[in-house]
């Protein structure tokens, strides 16, 4: 199959796609009353938070996943496998390095420049980045709480979503043993398109050096130092490149640096067992996935334990622990593409071809060219290591008790401790220290930080039914929070060049910066909540949380109160006595609205710092001063608050064969929480203020489908999709917009607008019009070009045939004044997945789409592969269909309209020249790197067989499956990148859609194996 299937414009594809999926499952016709579909799913228990509550009961807005949806992707982590599984949930990888980041998002998130991540409870308990930390095989199930009934019972910190996470316990019965495992294949799933071919790259070379002035560069490395004074030098050159390149190899750095396999494998084992007073429930995992490029891995090793017991008639006590310890090679992130796209192919006369690969060649091509940029990779990777180390121990106790008949008190307690070490170190080899040997030489840094946090939580539950109708539950509590953070680094330069032992021995190296900090945060809350159910028809939650938060000084406490209502109108008798509940099984409507908080920022943003500085004196140094931080302190700053509203509808048609849940939200923040800048004159850079709003409004819809039922043959189908728009409504003192830079002139830089009604994820720049072709010009006897009437005007200068021209944006419409415009927004129209499972006897298959429609991608990879330096490579769309300027016949540039004519076929459909005017233009964030990222991927396939139970008695085993998998098998895109699913800047909110560099996904070819003993 094509590793890449090319689509323009995917908007007209994917959504028929789904709705014809959704067609056709709608169009199921069930008769036969083998057919129907066993109710009890209706009765799954959703968790919320201290609590759970009957699906069938559920108020507020909440997408689950269970551990059969999990346990379907065998994966690093949950991130990974939860991607694309609920409604509303956007979790958008970093890049496919081991160990790398993601971006995640509920509902569009609640804030412009503070944190989106949403709140994760395991097990009733805060715990930080848990999807990339529990193991998979952990986890029973997870519930994504969005709607306001939902989160406002965490108030100050629900804002952003919550992800509840429940791990598995016990059960009772004999001991029971499962080990799961798989190994993955990992290979590169795509390539870019560059130069190959070792003479074009070398003619390509020379037209760079002559409109450049750099021919004599040139020469030392592709012509043997000729002298550009020789008989024949400039006449003669292309037939020189001809016959010494025609045949010359060209070197692949992709396939080189990429091109191998990397190395997956993952082995769990848990043990289970339990008596009817108590259960427990012990795993281990181990996780290994090597990556594509060298000295890039990440290991990790998790111990999980739960012990669930009755004690005495109505005391029961839970306790869990945890500890992981994760090793991630190459800090789990790789800024480096752009140095293997753009390495040289071919050494010239200057390497060889070995030469070129295995060694440092920077230091000899940037003397001859200061604009080249980019070190050997492969030197570079080994000279330059980056590692980081962290673990986790986690331990949650706690004791319920039954009081009186309808009373239940639980009291919990949660430790959880962090400690992680990041390193980095270069040597001799690296481009560091060939760049400054003396000031910085061999260099490393070290830095540790440790955090821990503890929680309790009481409370105390009634539950009491009056007569057959009216349930009534009833919940307060209070909650206690202190988190500790500490941390210390140091930057060290000017290690010994001779009996170095690296960062194991820092002694005769020079610290040039060091660094330490300790924060603490405590949060003190009290909460209640009542639900209320008539004989299941009608259905009341409400909510009412009271936090108070050291984060803040004289608004210290927020109140954030909720309410959601649900009829379900198939329990009402003119329904049940109806022909249409033969069809319609069962419908409820729903409806809520709360308000919760966001507390998101820094510690202790109400004071002004003083930090220690040195002043010299007398040209002396080592005076100490002290002096204001550049944050301006801000008592009066307060709680952010979102508004949040929901209308949902839960549909069950045809003996609950058909399942559809649709949500419509629309969530309102105001106070947000803003990092404002302050006038140089006041002698501080910024401080935060409550001030600004936005809006969050979409759709979601989930559907799940049993489309074919039989003895042996089962065939169901789940999927969701998502819509979201948001919209600034006010800003910081009166601005109208607020605008947030990425990326830097040579790596892509672009600039995206928070501006005053508008969507966010703006992306500002030139309009690119394609290059001035000699039809816009007329010559003069003398040679001098003139444009025409009518042509657009650059901003400054007279253009040549081949520049670049920017559209106008003068009033007049007649030139390019360097105004930026609009070029593109990143956030997608909308997301979603499907999942179609089949299973028949043995056999079982799974076939996991997830897509996203609408959002641009600023392409920065391509933008920094733009020619500008000398010896670097360019994308081959480049190569082939770049202006030519420079006259083979002549070897020297051509300046007549009617040579470059002739040179140029088709000139209108070219790409700019090389000229020193467009070094300077592709500089300039420009709509050129501006692309679709709309895409459709096959993200999973998975075939397993399951052992029959004949052949399972025989070996003594309860259950026996083997399976194999691929992911990332296919992506439909029209998006020319490594990959359309990237967030490579930080705050995926403001600026999404941005690929600088990123580490390119891989392919997995995945073999597993299931057993219980």
């Amino acid at each position: 199959m094509s590793q890449i299937i090319k689509q323009r414009n995917l908007k007209p594809l994917i959504a028929p796609l789904f709705l014809l999926a959704s067609g056709f499952m709608f169009g199921q016709q069930v008769t036969s009353d083998t057919a129907k579909v066993d109710t009890k799913e209706i009765e799954e228990v959703v968790v919320i938070g201290y609590g759970k509550v009957r699906k069938s009961d559920l108020t507020g807005s909440v997408s689950s996943v269970s551990a059969k949806d999990l346990a379907a992707t065998p994966s690093m982590n949950a991130l990974q496998a939860l991607q694309g599984r609920a409604a509303g949930l956007n979790i958008v990888t970093a890049g496919g390095a081991p160990g790398a980041g993601a971006n995640v998002t509920i509902r569009g998130g609640a804030s412009i420049t503070q944190g989106t991540e949403p709140l994760y409870i395991v097990d009733g308990f805060q715990f930080d980045n848990a999807l990339n930390i529990i193991n998979p095989n952990d986890i029973e199930s997870i519930d994504v709480l969005k709607g306001a009934s939902a989160i406002a019972i965490y108030g100050s910190r629900g804002s952003n979503g919550i992800i509840v996470i429940k791990t598995k316990t016990g059960k009772k019965g004999r001991v029971t043993v499962q080990y799961n495992s798989f190994m993955a294949f990992d290979m590169l799933s795509k390539k870019l398109d560059m130069i190959s071919n070792a003479e074009q790259y070398v003619k390509y070379q020379y037209e760079l050096a002559q409109l450049q002035g750099k021919t004599t560069q040139w020469s030392n490395v592709f012509d043997n130092s000729l002298g550009i004074d020789s008989p024949g030098f400039y006449t003669g050159a292309f037939n020189r490149i001809s016959n010494r390149y025609g045949s010359a190899p060209a070197l692949d750095w992709q396939e080189k640096m990429l091109g191998g396999t990397g190395l997956t494998q993952n082995h769990n084992v848990n043990v289970s067992a339990g008596t009817d007073k108590t259960q427990v429930f012990v795993s281990y995992n181990y996780n290994k996935q090597e990556g594509l490029l060298q000295n890039f891995s990440e290991t990790r090793n998790s111990l999980r334990a739960n012990i669930n017991s009755e004690l005495y008639k109505g005391i029961r006590l839970d306790f869990s622990s945890m500890f992981t310890s994760n090793s991630t090679n190459g800090g789990g992130a790789y800024s480096g593409m752009k140095k293997i796209l753009l390495q040289p192919i071919t050494g010239g006369t200057l390497f060889s071809q070995d030469q070129l690969f295995n060694t440092q060649t920077f230091a000899d091509y940037s003397s001859l060219d200061s604009s080249f940029d980019t070190e050997n990779p492969y030197i570079e990777t080994a000279a330059s290591t980056s590692n980081r180390r962290a673990r986790t121990f986690l331990a949650n106790v706690g004791l319920e008790f039954d009081l009186l008949k309808n009373f239940t008190f639980r009291t919990a307690g949660s430790y959880n401790w962090t400690n992680s070490k990041s390193t980095s170190f270069s040597d001799k080899n690296s481009r560091a220290f060939l760049t400054d040997p003396v000031n910085t030489g061999i260099n490393g840094s070290i830095g540790n930080s440790e955090s821990y946090r503890y929680q309790i939580t009481n409370t105390l539950t009634y539950n009491k039914t009056v007569g057959e109708k009216h349930k009534f539950t009833g919940l307060i509590g209070n909650e206690i929070v202190y988190q500790e953070n500490e941390s210390n680094s140091m930057r060290l330069i000017r290690f010994p060049t001779i009996l170095n032992y690296g960062l194991d021995d820092i002694t005769n190296a020079t610290v040039a910066d060091k660094d330490a900090d300790r924060s603490s945060f405590s949060l003190l809350s009290y909460f209640g909540r009542v639900n209320y159910n008539y004989d299941n028809r009608y259905l009341l939650t409400g909510t009412l949380r009271y936090d108070g938060s050291s984060k803040f000084k004289d608004n210290l406490w927020g109140m954030f109160p909720s309410a959601a209502v649900a009829w379900r109108v198939s329990e009402e008798g003119f329904w049940k006595n109806s022909k249409i509940d033969n069809y319609i099984n069962d419908l409820k409507l729903r409806g809520e609205y709360g308000v919760v908080g966001n507390n998101n920022i820094p510690n202790n943003v109400f004071r002004t710092n003083v930090v220690g500085t040195d002043y010299p004196t007398n040209n002396t140094i080592g005076n100490l001063a002290l002096v204001t931080s550049s944050v301006l302190g801000n008592r009066g700053v307060e709680w952010e608050s979102m508004r949040s509203t929901n209308i949902g509808v839960d549909l069950a048609l045809f003996n609950n064969r058909i399942k559809l849940t649709s949500e419509w939200y629309n969530n309102n923040v105001n106070g947000m929480l803003l990092e404002t800048l302050l006038p140089a004159s006041t002698g501080y850079r910024s401080k935060f203020i409550n001030i600004g709003s936005m809006v969050n409004r979409g759709m979601e819809y989930t559907l799940n489908t049993i489309n074919l039922k039989s003895e042996n043959f089962r065939w169901s189908t789940d999927a969701n999709i998502g819509f979201n728009k948001s919209k600034v409504l006010s800003l910081d003192d009166g601005r109208t917009f607020r605008n947030f830079s990425v990326g830097s002139n040579r790596a892509g830089m672009v600039t995206y607008y928070a501006t005053v009604g508008e969507e966010l994820g703006d992306m500002y720049g030139y309009v690119y019009q394609g290059i001035y072709t000699t039809d816009d010009f007329t010559q003069a006897a003398n040679g001098t070009l003139t444009l025409k009437p009518g042509v657009v005007k650059p901003a400054s200068g007279t253009p040549r045939p081949g520049d670049i021209k920017f559209a106008a944006d003068n009033d007049a419409g007649d030139q390019f004044t360097r105004k930026m415009v609009k070029i593109g927004n990143g956030t997608p129209d909308f997301i979603g997945g499907i999942s179609n499972n089949f299973s028949y006897k043995g056999f079982d298959l799974a076939v996991f789409l997830k897509f996203s429609v609408g959002g641009d991608i600023y392409n920065a990879t391509k933008h920094s592969l733009s020619p500008y330096a000398l010896y670097q490579n360019v994308p081959s769309e480049f190569g082939d269909n770049y202006y030519h300027v420079v006259d083979p016949n002549t070897g020297q540039a051509a300046t007549s309209l009617v040579r470059l004519k002739e040179l140029n076929p088709n000139e209108s459909d070219r790409l700019w020249s090389l000229g020193n005017t467009n070094s300077s233009y592709i500089t300039y964030p420009s709509s050129y790197y501006v692309e679709d990222g709309s895409y459709l991927r096959v993200s999973m396939v998975t075939l397993g067989y399951s052992f029959p139970k004949e052949f399972l008695n025989t070996v003594r085993l309860s259950n026996a499956r083997i399976y194999a998998t691929v992911n990332n098998l296919a992506t439909i895109t029209g998006y020319s990148g490594f990959d359309p699913e990237v967030s490579a800047a930080s705050g995926v909110t403001v600026t999404p859609g941005y690929d600088n560099s990123s580490f390119p996904r891989s392919r997995s070819y995945v073999l597993g194996i299931n057993l219980t003993f």
